[in-house]
């Protein structure tokens, strides 16, 4: 692995070499290497391929080398500090799956990786979340496949029992799209309605937009997930009512209006969220929550926000509460 800065700090790469040999009638038989052709890939570009949506909260992809070694996995951390500060850890490319995946003891899942085989493997494990802040205990199915080619075994855990049950819609396209454009809707940036990298003139294409092309049927090159866009169409749908109750809650609410609420939000499963503000932006108490900028409160491509993991594993009809470390209140 290498490293490539984004203008936001190092980022994580990996190389993809193929050999070239001579295809000639005289030399064909002999296997002559001419020469070997590569490429650096950032690590975040093979996690945007991942459906995360089919893997659910407590879901992950990862690989490791033929080694070994952890060439991406949730559990890895390979650098110092937050932002622009940030420093590589000298070890970082030799972390093995053994030292993350503690459970397997045995070496059950990692030795059939290594070893390019597929198939299955179930075990109970410890994951933390919030930043090591708190542990879960699960029971984890691990599938682990490899790709033809590839040089590296691919695997994915699941809670056990996911994906059992699924609540599905429909909805028009007329409609989905009307709320799918409403301006308080956005979609997971890194997630992969429609790829829009395939094709040159599709790179300057939001995800909203590309589903429109999509749908519309003018872009019959444009690849994309049926399944999910119908499920996220579905969602827009019957979370439009939501804006009009919001705000007749805030409009009801108590007379001290300078301790209100001071924003509305609401994820699903597909990636999609709602947010609505009852106050100017310059006046939010945390100004980074849900922007760009806020990495753990939206949707990325190798996990679901907190708030959405903690509002998924509470019991129906409570209410959870979270104040920050440094809020002086703990």
């Amino acid at each position: 692995m290498t490293q490539m800065d984004d203008g936001k700090g190092p980022v994580l790469m990996t190389t993809v070499a193929m050999p070239v040999f001579s295809t000639k009638n005289e030399t064909r038989n002999r296997g002559i290497l001419l020469g070997v052709v590569g490429t650096d890939v950032p690590v975040s570009e093979l996690l945007k391929t991942v459906p995360k949506y089919k893997l659910g909260i407590h879901g992950y992809a990862f690989a490791i080398t033929n080694n070994g070694y952890i060439l991406t996995h949730p559990d890895l951390r390979p650098l110092y500090g937050d932002g622009k500060k940030r420093k590589r850890k000298p070890n970082y490319s030799s972390v093995d799956l053994f030292e993350v995946e503690w459970e397997d003891k045995e070496d059950t899942l990692r030795n059939a990786m290594v070893n390019r085989k597929t198939g299955t493997f179930s075990m109970e494990v410890k994951k933390s979340v919030d930043k090591g802040k708190r542990v879960l205990v699960l029971h984890n199915d691990y599938y682990y496949t490899d790709i033809k080619g590839t040089p590296f075994s691919l695997g994915v855990a699941l809670s056990r029992g996911h994906g059992k049950f699924f609540f599905r819609g429909n909805v028009t396209v007329e409609e989905g799209l009307h709320d799918l454009e409403h301006p308080d809707v956005a979609l997971a940036d890194e997630w992969t309605y429609c790829n829009t990298d395939e094709h040159p003139e599709h790179r300057h294409l939001s995800q909203i937009e590309a589903i429109k092309l999509y749908l519309s049927g003018h872009e019959p090159h444009l690849r994309c997930d049926k399944e999910l866009i119908q499920e996220v169409l579905f969602d827009a749908v019957v979370t439009a009512p939501l804006e009009a109750y919001w705000t007749s809650l805030v409009l009801n609410k108590s007379e001290n209006s300078d301790k209100g609420v001071e924003i509305a939000y609401l994820g699903s499963r597909t990636g999609l969220s709602r947010i609505n503000l009852f106050v100017v932006p310059d006046e939010l108490t945390n100004q980074d929550f849900l922007t760009a900028e806020d990495k753990e409160g939206v949707f990325n491509a190798d996990h679901f926000p907190l708030w959405y993991k903690r509002a998924a594993e509470q019991v129906p009809g409570t209410f959870v509460y979270s104040l920050p470390f440094n809020s002086g209140w703990l």
